[in-house]
Formats: C-alpha cells, sequence, structure tokens
C-alpha cells in the first residue's frame, strides 16, 4: 500500500472518529461515503489493500455492510498471506456475528481469528481474541 493512500485513509478514520466524539453525524456520515467511495474507486485495483476495506468495516454502523467489507478485506488479506490483518479482521468479523446472534459463524471466524494470530508476534490481539472466545463461549 502506498504511503499517501495509507495517510489517506488514516486521515478519514481519525476524521470520523472526531465526528463522532462532537456527535457530528453530518461530518462523519461524509466522510464515511468518501471513505466508501475510495474503496470502490480501487477495489480490484492494485491499489486496493485490505486496510481500506478494514478501515471502512470498522466504521461501519450497519453489521451487514461491515461484514460484506470485512470479506473484501479478508480476501486481500489472504492474497498477500498476511496473518496479521487476517487475524484482525476475523477477529472483527466475530465481533459483527455476535452481535447479530449468529453464533456459529461467530465461532468459525474466532477460531480463525486464534490461528492467524498464533502465526503473529501480536500478544494484544491474541488476548483479545482469546477473551471474546471466553466472554462468548
Amino acid at each position: 500500500m502506498s504511503k499517501a493512500i495509507f495517510d489517506q485513509v488514516e486521515s478519514f478514520a481519525q476524521d470520523m472518529m472526531a465526528a463522532a466524539e462532537a456527535d457530528n453525524e453530518a461530518q462523519f456520515y461524509a466522510l464515511y461515503e468518501q471513505l466508501e467511495a475510495l474503496c470502490n474507486e480501487y477495489k480490484g485495483s492494485k491499489k486496493d489493500h485490505p486496510v481500506l476495506w478494514e478501515t471502512l468495516a470498522d466504521f461501519s454502523e450497519d453489521n451487514d455492510k461491515a461484514i460484506i467489507a470485512y470479506g473484501e478485506a479478508y480476501k486481500l488479506a489472504d492474497q498477500l498471506k498476511d496473518n496479521e490483518y487476517k487475524a484482525s479482521i476475523q477477529y472483527s468479523l466475530a465481533q459483527r456475528y455476535l452481535e447479530e446472534d449468529r453464533k456459529s459463524e461467530a465461532g468459525d471466524a474466532l477460531d480463525k481469528a486464534a490461528k492467524f494470530a498464533s502465526f503473529t508476534e501480536d500478544e494484544e490481539l491474541q488476548r483479545e481474541i482469546q477473551l471474546l472466545a471466553e466472554s462468548s463461549g
């Protein structure tokens, strides 16, 4: 991922957080739509990257849209063979499935998240996955 695109996505995320904290729904949704447009613009191109889709999913208030975006992020992370992205995406996907009371799918996502996280040095992510698995079991 180019630094320029990463910086752009990071800026969207920071601005959406600020808008949410200020209860500025109009700005939040305008920024979300811009991020979504960026994801769609780069979809299938060399500029497409899991960070784009994972960020979009993270900020989606609609679980169905988030699940779809996490799916896009996961496909790209799998192509990159990046276990840290795959673990993070599966963890977030499990959270969304739990919110929808889709326990079987959440369990599958948590199992995948734990497997991928075990190949990383991200102990905090490993701990968060374990805690979610214990609390949802």
